[in-house]
């Protein structure tokens, strides 16, 4: 899998090929300017005619434009170039590559409106790249807005940019305020986080990452490839029964949200369990039978508690089961009273918490600690919402914030699954990103389906973190292939669900950028 790098990550990367390797710097730029060239050749594919305008800062990332006009000038193209900023403060290499632009003939122009209505079919963004983490002076800021309103309105042009989109933050995926909205980005040595957190997928377009050097370990962060993940799928033992695959204890469902329950059974079935019990309120019991006749029931009606009689249904279900998943359709009170229970507080067996369990979570500080010493495996599978309540020490979206993310899966000892349009899955060293789904996931019931593909998995994936990053990117995959077949907004819950085993079974993707 591909590792995503932070500003600082990528500038020692840098670091170590011009000092260490001794690789100069201009030659470093000569790769990059060749990709760009390559990149724009291919969206203008034969059109020689085609204006390409390059729209250059003053720093390298203006630099690495300024020689990808060279190439393109060399190839018969017709190519316009705005050199916005303060020449005075250009560095070295911008400088050098001004002067042979000028030495060709090229003029450099500073008004991008009248470079603007030229009419160009490709504007190269090549503004600002990783450097960038203050908010955009004005000029700058209404230059993007420029190229903005260009491309909305000439759907014939396209917009590729330089290693990342003018304007973004290259850590946090933030528009500072404004960020060009590109078709393509054309990047350097490694994905950058920013690219897939917070509004990064917005603005990047397609992602082409091109080598500039040896591979090198930079980061403990990873862009999730199904290509590579579809290998975590369990080996089926040909001798194996019904035991062999795991047993499954769904906790889930009250009166009103009988469908939880039916969701993560069904889920976990279809995610390759061999067995699942569902405890919940006896009323749901003939519509669960009905509908996932595979699936055992018990019934715990106590409003007030958990009695005698329930509390032996409870601990022969644990006792029974490989992994226990509490809290979908749970509502809170009642996910709190199970929680409370001894017999769940002290069961070791990994368990999967999602939905109301979270929420029940913020009332019982000292459960995670608990489970943390006694060495128990806890998965936690929060959307937006329930991980602002669940961490309130955290800002709102603390959940697109990895290192925020991985300290609070290594303080609770968690396997942290943090739900939003790129989920991260940390184990509280390693962090993995998932943007293999789409809007199709954003239904209800969906983290349902998630719960009990989660909870499937980890009884035959012995590995905690390789069994949510299998089970989060084969949720995602699902969601994927629903939505390929009716669109993404007509995709349910039980949509996702019925995709699992064709998810399961493909295992090859196209290659992504």
């Amino acid at each position: 899998m591909k590792q995503l790098v932070t500003a600082e990550q990528m500038r020692l990367y840098e670091g170590y090929l011009m000092e260490t390797l001794g690789i100069p710097s201009l030659l470093l730029m000569e790769r990059a300017a060749g990709y760009i060239k390559e990149t724009a050749a291919e969206i203008l594919k034969t059109e020689k005619a085609a204006c390409v305008l390059v729209v250059s800062g003053c720093g390298n990332n203006g630099a690495d434009g300024l020689a990808a006009a060279r190439m393109l000038t060399e190839e018969g193209r017709r190519v316009l170039v705005v050199r916005l900023g303060d020449p005075e403060h250009a560095s070295e290499n911008n400088r050098i590559h001004t002067g042979i632009l000028e030495r060709m003939g090229i003029p450099l122009m500073s008004d991008l409106q009248t470079a603007l209505e030229q009419r160009p079919d490709l504007i190269i963004d090549a503004l600002f790249g990783i450097g960038l983490n203050r908010e955009l002076k004005e000029s700058y800021r209404d230059a993007v807005k420029q190229i903005n309103q260009y491309r909305s309105c000439n759907e014939m042009c396209r917009v590729l940019s330089v290693d990342l989109p003018s304007g973004l933050h290259t850590d946090r995926g933030k528009a500072l305020p404004e960020a060009v909205r590109a078709d393509v980005t054309v990047t350097f040595g490694f994905l950058k986080r920013g690219m897939y957190l917070n509004e990064g997928r917005r603005y990047c377009g397609r992602v082409i990452c091109c080598p500039i050097g040896p591979e090198r370990r930079m980061a403990d962060d990873y862009r999730m490839e199904w290509a590579e993940i579809a290998d975590l799928k369990p080996k089926r033992d040909p001798l194996g029964h019904k035991g062999t695959f795991g047993k499954v204890l769904c906790i889930a469902g009250c009166a009103d949200m009988a469908g939880a329950s039916i969701l993560n059974a069904g889920a976990a079935l279809r995610s390759g369990c061999g067995m699942v019990k569902v405890i919940g309120v006896s009323q749901n019991r003939d519509l669960l039978l009905h509908t996932v006749p595979e699936a055992m029931f018990a019934a715990v009606d106590s409003e007030e508690g958990i009695g005698t009689t329930e509390s032996a249904k409870l601990h022969e279900a644990l006792a029974w089961a490989d992994t226990i998943l509490i809290g979908s359709g749970l509502g809170k009170e009642r996910a709190l009273r199970f929680l409370k229970c001894d017999a769940i507080r002290n069961c070791e067996k990994p368990m999967v918490i999602d939905a109301d369990g979270l929420n029940a979570l913020t009332e019982l500080p000292d459960f995670l600690k608990h489970r943390k010493e006694q060495g128990a495996v806890t998965f936690l599978t929060p959307h937006p919402g329930e991980f602002a309540r669940l961490f309130s020490e955290t800002e709102k979206n603390g959940c697109q914030e990895p290192e925020t993310v991985r300290a609070l899966a290594k303080e609770y000892g968690v396997i942290l699954i943090a739900k939003s349009a790129t989920t991260l899955v940390t184990d509280g060293i390693k962090v993995y990103y998932n943007d293999l789904g789409s809007d199709a996931l954003a239904t209800a019931g969906s983290g349902d389906v998630l719960a009990g593909v989660l909870a499937a998995v980890s009884c035959v994936i012995k590995e905690p973190l390789q069994a949510a990053v299998y089970a989060d990117a084969l949720h995602a995959m699902a969601g994927e292939m629903a939505a390929a077949q009716i669109g993404t907004a007509a995709v349910t819950a039980s949509e996702i669900l019925k995709m699992l085993p064709e998810a399961m079974n493909l295992r090859k993707a196209e290659k992504r950028g």
